[in-house]
């Protein structure tokens, strides 16, 4: 596929008109998928699998995995816009509480200018599956955050990036009033 925002300036993203999904953890952008993970809590400790092969046997989840990284963020800091034009990323938050917010870039997508937001962590253990052509970015909330990124590719010529502030500056949690 050859998405639209390889052509996209930053004075071009700021034209598009976006539907922002006001409700978190409920994707509407085509493609996005949010799986709830199961923390397994004992005496010793607490267990959360992160991805298992045998997901996706039932479920819209990746199995060809090339590249897995994590990323520490520190609190109040955003990391944002970045977007594939070939690669899924498969995210997952397990340290701290992070805000993801995604923006469907892909003009032939049902969803296009579609934005949804998240809000996973060590509270609320969730998986999202990003396809290309959303743009990405995060926020972290509370503490050091640490996000864990499984990606189909390990080719980094295949990411864009954009100013954090280039669209969507008020989007940001927490919002206060």
């Amino acid at each position: 596929m050859n998405y639209l925002y390889k052509e996209f300036s930053e004075e071009k993203i700021k034209e598009l008109k976006f539907v922002v999904n006001e409700k978190f953890n409920s994707p509407k952008i085509e493609d996005v998928y949010l799986k709830k993970l199961t923390t397994h809590i004992d005496g010793r400790g607490d267990l959360t699998e992160l991805w298992s092969k045998t997901w996706t046997n039932d479920e819209p989840i990746r199995e060809d995995i090339e590249h897995v990284y994590y990323n520490t963020t520190h609190e109040g800091v955003i990391k944002a816009w970045h977007v594939h034009e070939n690669t899924f990323s498969q995210y997952t938050c397990v340290l701290g509480k992070m805000q993801v917010v995604l923006v469907d870039v892909r003009e032939d997508s049902k969803s296009f200018g579609f934005v949804d937001q998240f809000m996973i962590g060590t509270n609320n253990p969730s998986f999202i599956k990003i396809p290309p052509g959303v743009l990405k970015g995060w926020r972290s909330v509370q503490g050091d955050s640490v996000i864990v990124n499984l990606l189909t590719s390990a080719d980094i010529s295949d990411n864009d990036k954009y100013s954090w502030d280039v669209i969507l500056k008020d989007i940001w949690q927490p919002i206060n009033g």
